[in-house]
């Protein structure tokens, strides 16, 4: 009878949890069926199902071995974290670092060391909905060159711990030294979204305003659904990060972080660019679509009680 109850245990336990995560059994069955390493930190199916695709990529010779993935997906109503993958690795920022310097211009705005001019807003708009270089530029300069502004960030923001701004945007735009992690700015946006940074409601105003995002244009997430985010884009990185807001079957609104980045350092050397920018970066973008749908619908299904049309 032991040995009968014995081996009923492990089933007992599989059910339960089945319940406490409602997915389909395709899903379930995938997930059950990956090793524990390679669930990333948070052991949810979301993750799991992240890993199983970025994988999948690397099979495909789509992502090469070079390739590096940072991820982490926020729940802000249910203050959940689902996916936590590698978001503590510090990578190259490209045109993500440009959060920070907003950040550290309005941390001087607040203390009255810089005024919110018409001239500043121009290339506040600039520098986030065109991501315009010579305007990142123009406020690195007004604040004091990258190591003030690093000052600042650190003297006041010291949870930013992978974040470092050391250098001019070059004219050629390829920015390699300044670097940020999925946690910092996962940490950016949920701080921006309470309301726990300077200026918030004007920076998320900015964060707003149309962009070639790379998790809400061309995927099915509905067209309803309000995206503050930036992207990040050199030969050597792809990434985007922001709050996508939805409202539930119930007409609240629902804001959840999505962050993903993807850098492959080789690519910083010439001699080893052997596909078209276009091409590399499209690869990437696309798998960041693909993802972020899954985000959106995990959430707005498993923790809202919505339903999508398969897909």
């Amino acid at each position: 009878m032991l040995r009968y109850i014995h081996k009923l245990y492990p089933l007992v336990i599989c059910c339960t949890i089945a319940l406490l995560f409602p997915i389909d059994s395709a899903t379930a069955g995938k997930y059950w069926s990956i090793p524990s390493k390679l669930r990333g930190t948070i052991d949810s199916p979301l993750e799991a199902s992240f890993e199983l695709y970025v994988k999948n990529r690397r099979s495909r010779r789509i992502l090469s071995t070079t390739d590096r993935t940072s991820f982490v997906v926020y729940d802000i109503s249910k203050n959940k974290k689902l996916v936590s993958i590698n978001e503590d690795r510090q990578m190259m920022a490209a045109s993500l670092i440009k959060n920070f310097v907003m950040l550290a211009y309005f941390h001087e705005v607040r203390h009255g060391r810089q005024a919110h001019t018409a001239i500043n807003r121009g290339h506040l708009t600039a520098m986030i909905q065109r991501s315009s270089n010579p305007s990142t530029n123009y406020f690195i300069r007004l604040l004091g060159g990258p190591a003030q502004v690093t000052r600042i960030l650190k003297g006041n923001y010291p949870y930013f711990k992978q974040t470092r701004i050391v250098e001019y945007i070059p004219a050629s735009g390829r920015t390699y030294k300044n670097m940020t992690s999925a946690r910092d700015l996962g940490t950016f946006f949920l701080r921006l979204w309470q309301g726990r940074l300077p200026h918030s409601e004007k920076m998320k105003w900015y964060f707003k305003l149309k962009n070639g995002d790379y998790i809400f244009k061309k995927t099915y997430i509905p067209s309803s659904v309000t995206v503050y985010n930036k992207t990040g884009t050199v030969y050597g990185l792809v990434g985007d990060g922001g709050i996508l807001v939805f409202r539930d079957p119930r007409g609240k609104l629902r804001p959840y972080v999505f962050i993903g980045l993807m850098e492959d350092r080789t690519k910083t050397n010439r001699r080893n660019r052997w596909q078209s920018f276009a091409k590399w970066r499209n690869q990437r973008t696309y798998i960041l679509r693909r993802l972020s749908e899954r985000a959106y619908k995990y959430i707005y299904e498993n923790h809202y009680g919505g339903r999508l049309a398969r897909r």
